[in-house]
């Protein structure tokens, strides 16, 4: 992934072959829109990939 620290949406697509797009609309499903949250860019923690891979099947 991109590093050790940061898992992005694109990181997730290069993993997966899931469109980035695809995942940030599961993640704003679960956790809502990043303007609400003061933030500008998906920095996932491990509970939200896991639930990005879960959410596909893939985990």
């Amino acid at each position: 992934m991109a590093n050790d620290d940061v898992v992005t949406p694109a990181d997730l697509e290069r993993v997966l072959g899931v469109p980035a797009k695809q995942i940030r609309d599961l993640l704003r499903a679960e956790y809502g829109r990043l303007a609400e949250q003061g933030e500008t860019r998906w920095e996932l923690t491990d509970e939200q990939v896991a639930h990005v891979r879960r959410a596909l099947g893939r985990g």
